[in-house]
């Protein structure tokens, strides 16, 4: 039906109900920006997170061998997560990043949406994802600018150079670090402080 949004996804001719506020997708790009997870891992988190059906990756596997396709709940969640709009991998490098840019898009979408959207109880995935498609203007459309001139060899001008110059760590997307790098930066840092004082 148009307009519908969607609660459940069909896997092997089963109707799953799933978990469709915006917060859940969210959390699965954070499970699949984990250095530490295996692709199957990342799967399984994206599995147990989506589905109502499953509250742990214990509950998927054990699902799995009793017949559940794994494959085709793959490719719905690829189907939810694009809001029915599966594209051909993208080999372009990424201009925003839903955990690096967080506060940035927050603030966009809550203009686009005209409320603070993360106070609400609920939001389904697609009218957040509606919001977000809409933004326009402002500091994240003009870094996500920055950085596909950036990917794309362009040239900056003067104001997005000097804008890239005293905002890099805004600017430039760095992978996530695997939690030893994580504790060595942190004991690093604990050091610093304690020689600074």
């Amino acid at each position: 039906m148009i307009g519908a949004l969607p609660e459940a996804l069909k896997v092997g001719g089963v109707n799953y109900p799933i978990r469709t506020d915006y917060r859940n997708v969210l959390q699965i790009f954070e499970a699949f920006q984990d250095p530490e997870l295996t692709q199957n891992e990342k799967w399984i988190v994206a599995i147990y997170m989506l589905f109502e059906d499953f509250s742990c990756a214990d509950d998927v596997l054990q699902a799995a061998q009793d017949g559940f396709n794994i494959e085709e709940s793959m490719r719905q969640i690829n189907w939810f997560i694009s809001a029915g709009n599966v594209q051909e991998k993208e080999t372009e490098l990424p201009v925003y990043d839903w955990v690096h840019d967080e506060q940035m898009i927050f603030s966009a979408v809550n203009k686009v949406a005209g409320m603070e959207t993360r106070e609400l109880e609920y939001l389904h995935w697609w009218t957040f994802l509606g919001y977000f498609r809409e933004v326009g203007e402002g500091s994240f459309s003009y870094v996500a600018g920055i950085r596909n001139k950036l990917n794309n060899h362009k040239k900056l001008d003067k104001d997005e150079r000097e804008f890239l110059h005293k905002n890099k760590d805004l600017v430039l997307l760095k992978p996530p670090k695997t939690k030893e790098e994580q504790k060595e930066e942190d004991e690093y840092q604990a050091l610093l402080s304690e020689v600074i004082g």
